[in-house]
């Protein structure tokens, strides 16, 4: 693509300026941290506060169940996190018109959103795993040992990112459209917490829905071939989003 390292470096440039893909690291590690610590100072709360500490027993805390946590955790709060730490990097281009000097000078669309894409989606993979293999160290640290090992704890991370990444397309492509960060970040939280649940309540649509990584993910240990629909169809609808934005910011008028 034309000048893609230019732009791409120019992406990371900005993140250093404004701490986005920081945040989301540190929120991501501190969720995973705070998981298994949090779980294992309960029984000494319930009992300050004159409950039963073998309340404790009814909780999951086995690696499994821990990292399942951390997930439901991230899929929530991370989710916020993300969206409206992002909303602004395509935003504020559009708004201010930032987007018309390049443009003007043969500058390419698809080279402004990719470089941005590419950077935000290695940020939330790289996240993710980070945070992933920290809930499982301290869950092992802090816990009896139940068998989840690094191979899983990966799997389940990348499966876990790759939904992330459909629905940072879905944002780009949105924003493209309002043109506003805060409606389109809404929106895109409005598909992942009401409208993906709603569909995945329909048996011939969840082999399909990105949001069926979310559950998967939760498994550890998988056959990858099963996963190949919602595979297929996650990817193919990141692209069609892309495509989207990509068309949405060739269609405006450079003034």
């Amino acid at each position: 693509m034309k000048n893609f390292s230019p732009y791409f470096k120019k992406e990371m440039l900005e993140n250093f300026r404004t701490y986005r893909l920081l945040i989301i690291v540190v929120a991501y590690i501190l969720f995973g941290l705070m998981e298994p610590i949090m779980y294992r100072m309960l029984p000494m709360i319930l009992e300050s506060e004159g409950f039963d500490p073998a309340m404790m027993g009814m909780m999951d805390t086995s690696q499994q169940g821990l990292l399942r946590s951390y997930m439901g955790n991230l899929s929530q709060i991370g989710l916020i996190i993300v969206t409206l730490t992002v909303m602004g990097t395509l935003a504020q281009e559009l708004q201010r018109k930032y987007w018309i000097l390049p443009r003007s000078k043969g500058g390419s669309a698809a080279t402004m959103v990719l470089s941005k894409f590419f950077l935000y989606s290695s940020g939330l993979v790289a996240a993710t795993l980070v945070g992933f293999m920290v809930n499982n160290f301290y869950g092992r640290v802090l816990f009896e040992y139940t068998g989840l090992e690094l191979p899983g704890v990966i799997q389940s991370g990348l499966l876990f990112a790759l939904y992330f990444i459909f629905l940072l397309s879905l944002l780009f492509l949105l924003i493209s459209i309002i043109q506003k960060g805060i409606p389109a970040a809404l929106l895109t939280l409005f598909v992942s917490f009401l409208v993906f649940p709603l569909l995945n309540n329909f048996s011939a649509l969840q082999n399909f829905l990105p949001y069926g990584l979310i559950q998967e993910s939760a498994k550890f240990f998988f056959d990858w071939s099963s996963l190949l629909p919602v595979l297929a169809s996650t990817v193919f609808l990141t692209a069609l989003c892309l495509f989207g934005t990509i068309r949405r910011i060739k269609t405006m008028e450079i003034l």
